[in-house]
């Protein structure tokens, strides 16, 4: 490496020497230009920058507007002898930066004799028009101002202006053209959001709050939008009206978002402010482990001590134990736990590590590790990272959690710090200011002490110019010198080194070094401006002195800020060499600003000088309090929030917990730095005043200090443009550039070379002036990439970092006060209250410091019971009671009475049956007594009495407070429920009357003869006729406040992308019908809001399988997974999606709330074709999910068997073909894509022997007007079959639903249950029907479409998604297209009831304004049969659903053929069975390649019920799925009552899986049969229903599980009875002794 520098050196001696000679060589520096030629002017640099020097600008930009800070130098000896030959004529100050809506400032002075007056232009143009022009007459002498106003809707491009200088004759005298500089940023958007992550089932709540530079409000249009983590937009707000100065919106997220980073973009005038957030899959767990320790440390700390906390979910403490484990981090990956999982400490022999227990753990716990003991792990601790890891166990539950933090540490030291950076310049016999700042490492103040001091020594190349001055350091941390500079024209360069000194030692590494440069000027004619004023403020007035070395009859003056000329003025001499004036401060400075000020010599020079200073807005800034009043409730449950702010202001508030906004600093409060570095990005083409951030700890900025900074132009050029001007004259003001470049060199400005390498690179090293380090954004000292703060906290706790409260904003009162009370959350925390405020008047304003509040309650009680129960089962109902008030009190914890449920008595000793435990009704009261902080926890036992909801009310009372719990719990009966539906359509088209009878099936006794089992469990049968308007209905069977989903629609989980795509397309296609058919009538915009706002958050559900940008396998980009694995693209679902949301778009939707992203669209296509194959078709390249409709088939051609994947292409080219308005470039292969597609289907539907691929090959072959499609549509009638429901196409005979005739009246019996190839025939017919609706032949369906309705098995769907969706899709066209027939609505339909003929149900009348509404009749008793009759004008669905409960194995309802094989064995562990360890093996039994042609499935689903009371961890699920141990598993999840699992597919190989349910809440008298159930997910009629019991939880009693405060050998039991017990005892002892007393006296 030493011999690499010195021949490096070598190079650059010689570079140096020769590009120096030829500098020298230059005889002419400022060569001439006539008035005419300055357009001309054309340099591939410039002299100034005040940035990164990494920036990019477009070398077109001309000299004068560059602001790239001394890259171009010059050779200042030479360029001190050159002479200017003229005298300028005129001089025009511009800016070099335009934005929208910009008032645009010119400052014109006309110099020459010969020019007076004369009409000057300006006009800003780009390549296609003219954007912004002026004119004017200007007489010499006289500066004044052309002003323009810039349009609001301009958008980027190449803009230049254009000056022009005529005589009233029409000469032209002078031309320029210069190129600007466009800003899209008019106004900065501040966006912020209630919390900085989220979970699932969140709502997000954001605002923008658009402000111009000087703070004043912007009352115009917003544009919002969210962005998804593939970068996609998933929902708009266009036009959005800031009348109060901001937008404030919400955006709900599903129970299945994408994970990952999202954003909010909010646009002003084209310029669009980005800020993220985060959504996270919180797992709740029993209890919460969090380390709290410092964040950094020294290594000279003695060690590290923190506090272990650990919480169930209620907040209550955990009793154990733990163990704190420190482990050294790995420094050479990133530490983020949630992507690369952290080693279990148990298991971790990676690295060694110490461990210190605590043995009695409550809840809370301190602990400290020596530093000797971390040296050990970490001999080297500078800037090294350790892991704290702390491990509870609950040794009741058997549960053991843990928490784990990162502490970071650095070596300590004290460092200065020039500010204004290493690189400035100086003018001699003027003042030179600078500033030094004493930091410590972690960036906050270096404290003041009586013997610190700053040394500063100034020296020039010929030695010291003055003696080291010593500045005590005070409590500002800065200290400033001054001087005089050197007047020797000798004197080049300036070094300022500067010392800290502590009791006079000498501090090692804390020096600073900075270096200036003689200002240029060929005349050593020096101008300077500085000013008293310390910090101006808008309102007041500014103190400027002007120096200058040399009489002149005035001087210009102007002031700009943030490119934009604000004031022009000159300044009179009266013949002296200095002048103070005023100049009055404006909001329009602000924040940063600078004066120009520049006289001209006789000989033409122009003499210039700047200064930037910092304009301070607290005169005139929206000043915003906050006080909180707790006084209004003592109990603590509200408070009253008042405020103050500018009059007719919009105020805002937001609370967030103090741990979220410790972990994401500042959290949601707008902090002065975060404020200053918005406004000056305004600034950020010129240089700006001094400034320096304090951090209150390691990278939190906490705030920043300015003071005024000389200029750092070191000629008039670069002094004009350090101002964020431009200057047009007709001479040259620029330096001259050397040969540098020209090899591959960066230049000094002292005109000599040095390699780029060496930019940056933290020294001093080369350039005497220092500029080969100016604008270096490098840290001294050493580098550390520690773990940010967000990711320090692992596992996330759930329950803090959900903490948000005050989100609510209104209007001042007139007087500026908001007043209003809001409710606190029920939980423990800390609080940190902000508020902004924005004024018409005042402008913007924010809270200086936040406001904390510690929201705690005094007194309230957390309850946990189970949502789902069984009749009969005994609930301990978990009741945390909290404390925490400062004394101690007597809580009354009070059971309400209710006829729903009884409560659950213990008789002495803990006496009590699981079967027949004694019940009492009524309120039950607990007096539970609480010391100050403490917390009891007791279980309430109840028994539910009746099936359905019951409502579950428990209250805690003190003498101060009172809380309230309501919870509604579902009631089930005990067993497996068995359905049967009986879907009909009743057509009174033609018909002015129908009656229907239907078979109820359920009979009328349970008790079997001569057997020892019933035939169903009594009461559980249920029956409910539900009946919508029209054939395409139920449309929104729940009501507009609930979502359509595959839960309530067809009674699957929601995990697959399928169900996301399928709970969409149901809304959608329910939506189209409201556009077209009669249901328009009554639907309303307040139900397309509700209905259009779920849809988007089912949108979010399949996006979350979109697999986006992929490195290693871009290709994939645009594609979908079933489950969302990475490398599992399904080309059918992606293609079905794709078709969906092609559905999904209508611009009035697109206004309101879903909007479909083009871009999204256009990259789903792309991958479509990039994965078609050559041959035109398209193959599946993952899994086939559905066996039956997209499965593997072989075709014999020509004696080869070869697979065609006919459907999967016709699927395919019906995504396309609906697609053609897609934009991009897939644009341009996706028609010849749609050909080769359906050239392939042409080729070979002949072939075909399936009715599905008929039918989806023949809408495809239509809706892409196929030459074919007429034949093809002939060939389907090979698989036209018919029963009594109407006409369905199908490879097999399906059963159907029974249709008798008792007697002139049609009767029906339920629904077969679902068969193979049911949902096969479903979605065949349903293609069949759309090709006739797209022949527009929609009569001859009409058959098709009774058939279809007949076949479904759930009141919202048929069979599966698929199937589902597109039938609902060709109904709904079906239903528009003949919804001319019926003009008027208007049907009556009487129920009544063979099982109670006297009950009178109320009569269902359908017309069109309750078409759409579905409404549901419950008969009483179930059994019999139900009669209908209707009479009237129109259709109407009518579906009959009954359930019942069985026990016993063959009463269960399930298919004729069993396909799976399924072995379920609960293995019961744990005091008293709390742990059920479950052993499961799956299999495709091998009969099935006879019975169903097929040697394995293809995706399948098996859901587990699991008794009450009893969870699985969701992380014991996910590391399940994602070690990979189970093969083919794909899904596992928590379902309420069950848990789910997803499998790719299943053969002849049982797949044999375990996992664990534990005890969660205790239930007693645990109900016996659970059923399990493993079906086909996209041909559910190839099915296994059975049975498991579990007998022994059937014997358990309440005090076995521990479910009632008054069992003893509990952990929570009740003294009370002998508390009780005792006093009576001891009242009658002292009576005793009080008689013995009174005897013996």
């Amino acid at each position: 490496m030493g011999r690499m520098n010195v021949i490096l050196w070598l190079q650059f001696l010689f570079l140096y020497t020769f590009t120096t000679i030829l500098a020298y060589q230059s005889s002419d520096f400022f060569p001439f230009y006539s008035q005419n030629d300055t357009y001309t002017f054309v340099d591939e640099d410039d002299g100034l920058s005040i940035y990164n020097q990494d920036e990019e600008f477009d070398n077109d930009v001309p000299l004068n507007h560059s602001i790239k800070r001394r890259q171009i130098p010059l050779n200042i000896i030479t360029s001190q002898l050159a002479r200017i030959p003229m005298v300028p004529s005129y001089i025009i100050l511009g800016p070099r930066t335009i934005r929208p809506a910009q008032l645009v400032a010119l400052s014109v002075t006309i110099l020459r004799d010969e020019w007076n007056p004369i009409m000057v232009k300006a006009l800003i143009s780009n390549d296609d028009m003219d954007v912004a022009s002026a004119e004017d007459l200007f007489i010499i002498g006289v500066p004044r101002t052309l002003e323009m106003r810039i349009p609001n809707n301009i958008r980027n491009g190449t803009y230049r202006l254009t000056l022009e200088g005529k005589l009233l004759t029409g000469e032209q005298k002078f031309y320029n053209v210069s190129q600007l500089i466009f800003e899209q940023k008019a106004v900065t958007i501040l966006i912020q959001f209630d919390r900085p992550a989220y979970r699932h089932e969140t709502v997000v709540q954001f605002r923008c709050i658009p402000i111009y530079p000087d703070l004043s409000g912007y009352f115009h249009t917003v544009d919002v939008y969210i962005l998804g983590p593939s970068g996609h937009i998933l929902r708009k707000w266009e036009n959005q009206q800031t009348t109060a100065g901001m937008v404030a919106l919400e955006y709900p997220i599903n129970d299945a978002p994408p994970e990952g980073i999202w954003s909010v973009k909010c646009r002003v005038m084209g310029y669009e402010a980005v800020k993220t957030f985060e959504i996270y899959e919180f797992y709740a767990r029993k209890f919460e482990v969090n380390v709290t320790v410092p964040y950094y440390l020294p290594i000279d700390a003695p060690g590290v001590g923190g506090i272990v906390t650990a919480n169930y979910s209620t907040g209550m403490g955990v009793l154990g134990y733990a163990r704190v484990v420190v482990r050294a981090r790995d420094m050479s990956v990133p530490y983020d736990p949630r992507a690369n999982p952290l080693i279990d400490v148990e298991f971790d022999r990676s690295a060694s590590s110490f461990v210190t227990t605590i043995s009695d753990f409550n809840g809370v716990a301190g602990f400290f590790i020596p530093i000797a003991n971390i040296l050990r792990l970490v001999p080297d601790l500078d800037g090294k990272e350790i892991l704290i890891t702390a491990v509870v166990h609950d040794p009741w539950w058997n549960e053991t959690n843990n928490g784990t933090t990162v502490v970071s540490f650095y070596r300590p030291g004290v460092r200065l710090r020039f500010l204004g950076g290493p690189s400035m310049v100086f003018k001699p016999r003027m003042l030179f200011t600078t500033y030094v700042a004493a930091v410590n490492f972690d960036g906050t103040k270096y404290p003041a002490g009586p013997n610190r001091f700053i040394r500063v020594y100034t020296e020039t190349e010929v030695g010291p110019i003055q003696p080291p001055a010593d500045y005590i350091l005070d409590s500002t941390g800065i200290v400033r010198h001054q001087f005089l500079a050197p007047p020797d024209p000798s004197i080049i360069f300036i070094r300022l080194r500067a010392e800290l000194y502590d009791n006079n030692i000498k501090l090692q590494d804390s020096d600073d070094e900075q270096r200036a440069i003689r200002y240029l000027s060929p005349s050593n004619s020096y101008l300077q401006v500085t000013s008293s004023t310390e910090s101006p403020r808008v309102g007041d007035f500014m103190l400027f002195r002007v120096n200058i070395t040399q009489y002149v009859d005035f001087v210009f003056y102007h002031l700009t800020s943030g490119g934009r000329l604000i004031f022009t003025n000159i300044l009179p001499m009266d013949g002296a060499k200095q002048k103070t004036f005023d100049v009055g401060v404006s909001r329009e400075m602000a924040p940063s600003a600078h004066i120009l000020v520049y006289y001209i010599r006789y000989d033409g020079e122009i003499v210039a000088d700047s200064m930037n200073f910092h304009v301070n807005t607290s005169s005139v800034t929206n000043r915003v309090n906050i006080t909180i009043n707790r006084r209004k409730d003592f109990t603590g449950n509200t408070i009253e929030v008042l405020a103050y702010a500018s009059p007719q202001s919009f105020v805002a508030f937001a609370g967030l917990g103090l741990v979220q906004t410790r972990l994401f600093p500042p959290g949601n409060h707008f902090t002065p730095v975060m404020i200053y570095d918005e406004l000056y990005s305004f600034d950020h083409y010129s240089s700006t005043s001094f400034q320096h951030t304090w951090y209150s700890e390691m990278d939190i900025p906490s705030s920043r200090v300015f003071f005024p900074s000389q200029s750092y132009g070191y000629d008039v050029g670069s002094t004009f443009n350090s101002s964020g001007m431009q200057i047009f004259t007709n001479v040259n003001v620029q330096a001259i550039e050397t040969a540098c470049s020209q090899f591959g060199l960066m230049q000094c400005t002292d005109g000599s070379c040095y390699p780029p390498p060496l930019r940056c690179n933290g020294l001093l090293d080369f350039c005497r002036d220092g500029s080969d380090e100016a604008n270096c954004d490098v840290k001294r000292g050493n580098h550390y990439d520690f773990t940010p703060l967000y990711r320090r906290l692992w596992p996330y706790w759930e329950r803090e970092l959900q903490l948000d409260f005050m989100w609510h904003q209104q209007f001042a009162y007139p007087d500026g006060r908001v007043q209003f009370r809001t409710t606190v959350p029920n939980v423990i925390a800390t609080w940190v209250i902000t508020a902004i405020a924005i004024s018409r008047l005042t402008g913007f304003g924010v809270l200086d410091v936040p406001a904390i509040y510690e929201g705690t309650r005094q007194f309230f009680i957390k309850v946990e019971i189970p949502p789902i129960v069984r009749l009969g089962e005994q609930i301990g109902a978990r009741v945390d009671v909290f404390n925490f008030q400062t004394y101690r009190i007597e809580a009354l914890i009070i059971l309400h009475a209710s006829d729903n449920y009884r409560f659950v008595n213990v008789d002495d000793n803990g006496v009590v049956t699981s079967y027949a435990p004694r019940l009492t009704e009524g309120q039950h009261h607990v007096l539970v007594i609480l010391y100050p902080n403490e917390v009891r926890r007791i279980y309430l036992p109840f028994v539910p009495i009746f099936a359905g909801e019951v409502e579950v009310m428990i209250e805690g009372i003190t003498g101060v407070s009172r809380d309230f719990y309501r919870e509604i719990i579902k009631v089930n009966y005990e067993g497996v429920r068995n359905f049967y539906h009986t879907p009909t359509v009743l057509s009174l088209n033609n018909l002015p009357r129908q009656m229907n009878e239907y078979d109820v099936t359920v009979p009328e006794k349970f008790i079997v003869p001569l057997e020892n089992y019933w035939s169903y469990v009594p009461g559980s049968a249920t029956c409910e006729i539900f009946v919508s308007g029209d054939v395409a209905g139920p449309f929104f069977l729940l009501g507009y406040d609930e979502w359509l989903n595959t839960d309530n629609l067809i009674q699957r989980t929601t995990a697959p992308a399928d169900s996301g795509i399928f709970d969409f397309a149901m809304m959608i296609y329910n939506l189209r019908y409201m556009l077209q058919g009669h249901g328009g009538r009554a639907f309303d915009q307040e139900k397309l809001m509700k209905v259009l706002t779920f849809a988007n958050m089912e949108y979010l559900r399949f996006m979350a399988m979109y697999l986006g940008d992929n490195p290693d396998e871009p290709w994939r980009k645009g594609s979908f997974s079933q489950f969302g694995f990475v490398n599992e693209s399904s080309v059918w679902l992606t293609s079905w999606a794709l078709m969906t949301l092609r559905d999904a778009i209508y611009p009035e939707w697109e206004e309101k709330a879903l909007f479909i992203d083009p871009s999204l669209r256009s990259d789903i296509v792309g991958f479509l074709l990039t994965v078609q194959q050559s041959n035109g078709s398209w193959a599946e390249i993952t899994t086939p999910l559905d066996r039956n409709k997209f499965g593997i088939r072989y075709t014999n051609i020509s004696g080869t068997y070869q697979q065609l994947n006919l459907s999967l292409t016709a699927q395919v080219v019906i995504a396309l073909q609906l697609s053609l308005d897609i934009r991009g470039i897939q644009t341009r292969f996706l028609t010849g894509a749609i050909n080769r597609g359906k050239m392939w289907l042409e080729r070979h539907f002949r072939l075909i022997t399936d009715a599905f691929d008929m039918a989806i090959v023949t809408y495809a072959l239509h809706l892409t007007n196929s030459a074919e499609q007429d034949a093809a549509f002939s060939m389907l009638d090979l698989f036209k079959r018919m029963n009594e429901n109407g006409i369905y196409y199908s490879n097999l005979n399906l059963p159907g639903m029974t249709k008798t005739w008792q007697n002139i009246n049609p009767r029906y019996g339920p629904k077969p249950v679902q068969t193979d190839y049911e949902a096969h025939a479903v979605a065949a017919t349903a293609f069949v029907i759309m090709t006739y609706t797209q022949k527009a032949r929609v009569r001859q369906a009409e058959q098709a479409v009774l058939w279809l309705q007949s076949m479904r098995n759930y009141i919202g769907g048929w069979s599966a998604t698929y199937d589902s969706c597109i039938a609902q899709r060709a109904i709904v066209s079906y239903a528009v297209l003949r919804g001319f027939e019926i003009t008027d609505y208007k049907i009556r339909l009487n129920l009544v009831a063979s099982s109670s003929l006297d009950h009178l149900h109320t009569p269902i009348e359908i017309v069109d304004e309750n078409l759409i509404e579905t409404q549901v009749r419950d008969i009483e008793n179930a059994f019999g049969v139900v009669y209908l009759d209707g009479f009237g004008k129109g259709y109407a669905l009518i579906q009959m659903h009954v359930g019942v409960n069985v026990e016993f194995e063959p009463s269960v309802r399930r298919p004729q053929w069993i396909p799976f094989s399924i072995d379920v064995q609960p293995m019961l562990s744990g005091r008293n069975f709390s742990v059920i360890d479950y052993n499961v093996c799956l299999g495709w039994r091998p009969q099935n390649v006879d019975v169903l042609k097929a040697s394995r499935s293809g995706s399948v689903m098996i859901e587990i019920q699991i008794p009450t009371g009893y969870r699985v961890e969701e992380r014991d699920l996910k590391v399940m799925l994602r070690s990979f141990h189970v093969r083919n598993l794909r899904e596992a999840e928590n379902w309420p009552g069950q848990i789910n699992f997803g499998f790719d597919y299943v053969d002849f190989d049982p797949i044999c899986f375990e996992f664990q349910a534990k005890r969660w809440i205790p239930v007693a008298n645990i109900s016996r049969y659970y059923e399990v159930r493993a079906y086909e997910w996209f041909e559910p009629g190839n099915m296994n229903r059975s049975i498991y019991t579990l007998r022994n939880l059937f014997a358990l009693d309440i005090c076995e599980v521990c479910g009632s405060y008054q069992c003893p050998y509990c952990p929570y039991y009740s003294h009370a009875r002998l508390l009780i017990q005792s006093t009576i005892m001891i009242i009658f002892i002292l009576c005793l002794l009080l008689e013995l007393y009174i005897i013996i006296i």
